[in-house]
């Protein structure tokens, strides 16, 4: 039981891997996607929304918190009743439909992580922005 945990966890070496990836060709990530499970796509993030907290605390007076990101994606009950879920709209508040509808799920992550990726570029490359 202890192997398929291992296996689901994206590990440093594959996040930074990502992360150098969408420094070269941030298109290039979204063929990263198909190969990740539901929790990788959880994992990957996490991890991305802590690296756009940390680079925002560098550059900007005001730095960025969890809840200013989580503020520019999608809202859930928006992105629930467009999926015509059937799962109660709490457990895509609180992401426990990871485990039962894996698909969907996914598909949230995929929509937050094109969010979070656009405010990563803003400081990966940005003289690009101008």
């Amino acid at each position: 039981m202890l192997s398929k945990r291992v296996k689901q966890k994206l590990g440093v070496v594959k996040k930074t891997e990502l992360l150098l990836k969408l420094l070269d060709d941030p298109g290039s990530l979204s063929e990263e996607y198909k190969r990740l499970s539901a929790p990788q796509m959880q994992e990957l993030r996490s991890f991305l929304e802590k690296q756009v907290m940390h680079f925002s605390a560098l550059k900007d007076a005001e730095p960025l918190t969890l809840e200013a990101i989580k503020n520019r994606l999608e809202p859930i009950p928006n992105y629930y009743h467009n999926q015509d879920c059937r799962e109660p709209l709490e457990a895509c508040f609180n992401e426990t439909c990871l485990a039962s509808n894996p698909t969907c799920f996914k598909n949230k992550m995929n929509g937050q992580l094109t969010v979070i990726l656009g405010l990563l570029e803003n400081y990966l490359h940005p003289a690009e922005q101008q």
